[in-house]
């Protein structure tokens, strides 16, 4: 990202004065049901809603780009799409200001994608993004370059793991949208990891609800290189 940009002030400046209200109309209209507004309000010929996960994960797709300074050939770079992301987290702070909002690009038009989409989550969907034994997913490269459809990381994430494992890890592997979320997930992930093994067998969510925790080997061993993780689980 181009550091000499300001892209939280540029998109503030860009949306306070006018798409700001139009969508602080669109919520009140629905009483700030956004299982609603992302179903019945957000589809219409220039952008569509989704709920991914009802009351918790969202997504925003413009069918094309609708940054004022791409249409008029000011910037073209890619880099130009946090100026959006910006945007769309000011607007969720201003709706709501007492929630917390994660807003992640997905894909866009000056990325190479044929729609730009954002995916909108709130602060109980991002708890969900500590993996079963309390690593971080949204700090794993697999997860990232997913969400930012980074094939630059996917390549880099692929080789290095591929030394670390000594396996044949490809860059198609590295797809992961979060170990208990629904979607995508790295074959190590969805089928290798014993620590997931065993909480699916043990019908736990994480590791911090089982009583052996502690003395685990497996997981343990995280918490040792992790600590970090264990604190995750315990919060």
């Amino acid at each position: 990202m181009n550091k000499e940009i300001n892209y939280r002030e540029e998109a503030i400046e860009c949306v306070k004065d006018s798409v700001l209200p139009m969508h602080k109309r669109i919520y009140d209209n629905y009483n700030g049901d956004f299982d609603r507004i992302y179903t019945e309000a957000y589809n219409n010929n220039s952008y569509t809603g989704e709920v991914i996960v009802p009351g918790e994960v969202y997504e925003l797709s413009y069918l094309e780009c609708s940054c004022p300074k791409v249409k008029c050939g000011m910037r073209s770079c890619p880099e130009q799409c946090e100026c959006s992301r910006q945007s769309i987290l000011f607007i969720l702070s201003q709706l709501e200001p007492n929630s917390k909002f994660d807003v992640q690009i997905v894909n866009t038009i000056l990325r190479g994608g044929d729609r730009c989409t954002f995916r909108i989550s709130r602060a109980a969907e991002m708890k969900r993004l500590i993996g079963i034994c309390g690593l971080d997913c949204e700090k794993c490269d697999a997860y990232i370059a997913t969400k930012n459809n980074d094939q630059s990381l996917r390549e880099k994430t692929a080789k290095l793991w591929s030394e670390l494992n000594h396996a044949s890890i490809l860059p198609e592997h590295i797809n992961c949208e979060g170990c208990r979320m629904n979607g995508a997930k790295t074959v190590f992930c969805s089928s290798l990891c014993e620590i997931r093994k065993c909480a699916v067998t043990k019908k736990m969510e994480t590791c911090g609800s089982c009583p052996e925790k502690d003395c685990c080997p497996k997981v343990t061993a995280i918490w040792q290189n992790n600590p970090q993780a264990k604190e995750n689980l315990l919060k």
